[in-house]
């Protein structure tokens, strides 16, 4: 009787014969490294910096300080964090209009944002409960999107006005002052914009108008900025100046709840130190990075702290432990909403279903007109 023939294996690590790897062209590796390099580079800085951290991090350090904590300020910080969430709510109800919206519904996309936040990074969360308040008030995209960046520059002045009474005389290091000044320049260049925005909105309309869209892409843009452009336009100054009332209360009320943390944890810090320490820790992550920050938020609380003179190893204690406080609370609302609203990202950006949050508002006549007339699509 004849044998089988014997089958030869291949050395460990080797492909059997007929099913070698097809490789990947370098010419795909590097179109992959230069569309992900910037979340790539963030990951690595943030990384670092928490590395940073945690090799200052002491357990039986970490440990005395969890059980010194007063729970009862740590709480109270906790209730007041809730504070500019709703005056988040109430700010952008003001600028959404005249798209008729409900304050609750607002809240829920706010606390939604918060957890994609978490999850995605350069800020993702604000573009989802965009997306999710388009889709529930049936008003169009890029219009809702357009308040969210008059915030994201209301905030930035505030936070500027914040830094400029908190951190007066203090030297700080050199890659904070860099980012400062981004900020700074930031903040002017979009304070002209909106100057010109609402002195020549008729010319800038008629001069995005004349654009030549000689393919999909290009006329995508145009659509995409004349909606900009007309969204903006609408912006009333009495909603502007609740944007900036509201902003300037949250980063107050912000500051309370860092004192309130500082207190339960017994670090002696007044209350106007504990706004130069959230004004470090904004100004070193406003710049869009990782998902929910980490890694930067912990680094720029330990140098802040360190530069109101407390110690590495209490510092970096601290910052571990506030992180957790600053962020789960948040988190844990926003996973609830998720839930009530049986939201599905996918389904929700190609418009092939709703989110159950109720965002419409009881709409006057000329308002539900706005939201007919004002109803985009997400592609």
């Amino acid at each position: 009787m004849t044998e089988p023939p014997h089958e030869v294996q291949p050395p460990l690590g080797e492909p059997a014969p007929g099913r070698e790897k097809t490789p990947v062209p370098e010419g795909e590796k590097k179109g992959w490294l230069r569309r992900h390099w910037p979340a790539l580079t963030g990951w690595v800085v943030s990384a670092a910096a928490l590395g940073y951290v945690l090799s200052r991090v002491r357990l039986s350090e970490l440990s005395k300080g969890l059980r010194g904590v007063t729970w009862w300020l740590i709480i109270a910080a906790i209730i007041v964090e809730i504070i500019p969430r709703v005056l988040e709510a109430v700010r952008w109800r003001s600028l959404l209009q005249p798209i008729c919206t409900r304050f609750m519904g607002l809240l829920e996309a706010i606390y939604i944002g918060t957890v994609y936040s978490s999850i995605l990074p350069l800020s993702g969360g604000d573009v989802v409960r965009g997306v999710i308040v388009a889709r529930s008030a049936r008003a169009n995209v890029t219009q809702v999107l357009s308040t969210e960046l008059v915030e994201r520059v209301v905030d930035a002045v505030a936070i500027v006005l914040v830094v400029y009474f908190a951190l007066r005389g203090l030297v700080l290091p050199q890659v904070l002052q860099i980012v400062r000044i981004i900020l700074e320049v930031g903040v002017g260049l979009a304070l002209i914009g909106f100057a010109l925005l609402a002195l020549r909105r008729n010319y800038l309309l008629a001069r995005v108008q004349r654009w030549a869209a000689h393919h999909r892409v290009s006329g995508r843009l145009r659509s995409i900025t004349l909606d900009l452009v007309r969204a903006l336009g609408w912006t009333r100054p009495k909603a502007l100046l609740v944007a900036f009332g509201a902003a300037l209360a949250a980063a107050i009320v912000n500051v309370a709840a860092y004192w309130l943390m500082l207190r339960g944890y017994h670090l002696p810090l007044s209350p106007i130190q504990a706004a130069g320490l959230f004004s470090i820790v904004m100004i070193g992550t406003f710049l869009p990075g990782t998902p929910g920050n980490v890694g930067s938020w912990q680094f720029f609380c330990t140098v802040g702290l360190q530069l109101f003179g407390i110690g590495s190893i209490q510092a970096a204690g601290f910052s571990i432990v506030a992180y957790f406080i600053w962020t789960v609370p948040p988190l844990l609302i926003g996973y609830v909403a998720m839930a009530s609203s049986h939201l599905k990202w996918k389904e929700l950006r190609t418009g092939k279903a709703s989110p159950s949050i109720q965002v419409g508002g009881v709409c006057k006549p000329d308002q539900a007109r706005n939201n007919r007339e004002s109803g985009g699509d997400v592609s």
